[in-house]
Parts: structure tokens; C-alpha cells; sequence
């Protein structure tokens, strides 16, 4: 390998590389990039990143998500039959909560989505599969293979702003009329998106480097995890009216 690459072989015969090669290793060869991380998990970095990144995106479209959670609301106090003033006082008191816990739910839902996402492909891992993974290199593969999410986001940022909504996806939920977005097939779908998509597959990835599997073996556990969460995600969506 070049030096040009930024990347070195190691004494184990794996391949060694920089932050930056992993970031960009991690969309153009996951695979490659996982071999590093798996000899050296550094979390902490990614998981920075895509918080900082993350925080960015929030104070970018916090006039949209305010804009939509008072639009929220309102409809399911009317539902309740709630009065006009009623509603206005428990709307301006929920844009001032909103404005107090915005930025760290973001931090806090990140850090947790982590921990636990780690928590269950080692579960997976050694477990199931009977591999012999650590937590921090699970920590380290749901983080970098977060950096899919993180570009989808960032794409359908400015899509967002434009349509003053926070409801925008690349997935076959698209196609479906506005009268569909309250129920439960709408919802499900919408979770499987491009960038969603392409995530899971370089996760797949990532658990099948450091716990030294077949993809082809890791896959199919993976996707039924996820279509558990999101059937599950959904259907309190749905109940909820988020």
C-alpha cells in the first residue's frame, strides 16, 4: 500500500490507518477499514464527530422541528378537546422545554443508541455467533458505520429547509399520498431508506471483520433486529401520533 494512502501494514499482516482513511474507508471499503478498526477501536472520535455534526444539523433546522413538534401538539390537544387557550399555554410551554432539552437529547440519544447498539451486535457477535469480540470494537463499528446516516442527513438537509419539514426520506414511502403518512405501513417503510439501506450493510460488515465471520452469516440476525425495532418504533408512532 501506498503512502500516498495514508495507510501502513501492520505487525499482524491487517492494515493500519488514519482517522481520516478510516472516515472516507468506511464509504469507498468498508471492509479494509474494519480491519484497522478492529486492531485499534478508537470510538471516541467518531462518536465526537457525528455528536458535533449532529448538534450543527439541529441548530440549522431547529426553526422546522419547533415549527413541527407546535404543529403536533395542537392536533392532539384538539383531539382532546382542549380549549384555544389551553392549547396555547401548553404550546408555549412546551417550544420553552423544547428549547432547554433540544440540544441534549441530541447528545444524550446518541451516546445511548450507541451503548446499546453496541451492547446487542456483541450480543450477536459472541453470543450467537460464538465470536470473541470486545465492546469497544462493536462501539467502534456502530459508530463509523453511523457515518452513512450522518451523509444522508446532511443530503437531505437542505430538502428539509425548503419544504419546512423534517419529514424527508429516500425510500418507497415517498411514492405513498399525504393521507398515508399516519399509518403503520407509511412509518415502516419510510425507516428503509438509501442511506438507512447502506448503513446496515456496512454494519454487516463491521461485525463480520472484527468477530471474523461471512457476512453472509452475520446479515440475516442484523436485519431481523432492525425489523423488529422498526415494527416496533412504528407501531408507537402510530399509537403516539409521532
Amino acid at each position: 500500500m501506498s503512502s500516498e494512502q495514508g495507510a501502513v501494514a501492520n505487525a499482524t499482516g491487517g492494515v493500519e490507518m488514519g482517522l481520516i482513511q478510516r472516515i472516507i474507508g468506511i464509504f469507498t471499503s468498508p471492509g479494509q477499514a474494519f480491519e484497522s478498526i478492529r486492531t485499534k477501536p478508537n470510538w471516541l472520535v467518531p462518536t465526537i464527530l457525528i455528536i458535533a455534526i449532529a448538534l450543527a444539523s439541529v441548530a440549522v433546522l431547529s426553526p422546522v422541528l419547533k415549527k413541527e413538534q407546535m404543529t403536533r401538539q395542537q392536533e392532539m390537544m384538539e383531539k382532546r378537546g382542549m380549549s384555544q387557550e389551553q392549547i396555547d399555554m401548553a404550546v408555549e410551554q412546551g417550544q420553552k422545554w423544547m428549547s432547554y432539552t433540544l440540544y441534549p437529547s441530541v447528545i444524550i440519544w446518541t451516546l445511548i443508541s450507541f451503548l446499546v447498539g453496541a451492547a446487542v451486535w456483541l450480543f450477536v457477535s459472541n453470543t450467537i455467533l460464538g465470536g470473541q469480540s470486545a465492546y469497544k470494537q462493536m462501539f467502534a463499528v456502530t459508530a463509523y458505520s453511523s457515518l452513512i446516516d450522518v451523509l444522508g442527513g446532511l443530503i437531505k438537509m437542505p430538502i428539509m429547509l425548503s419544504k419546512e419539514t423534517a419529514n424527508v426520506h429516500f425510500s418507497i414511502a415517498t411514492f405513498m399520498s399525504e393521507s398515508a403518512k399516519d399509518t403503520f405501513l407509511y412509518k415502516l417503510l419510510s425507516h428503509f431508506e438509501l442511506f438507512t439501506i447502506w448503513s446496515i450493510i456496512v454494519l454487516c460488515i463491521g461485525i463480520a471483520v472484527v468477530g471474523r465471520f461471512k457476512v453472509d452469516k452475520v446479515w440475516p440476525w442484523v436485519a431481523v433486529i432492525f425489523l423488529l425495532w422498526y415494527a416496533v418504533t412504528s407501531a408507537l408512532g402510530g399509537m403516539l401520533g409521532f
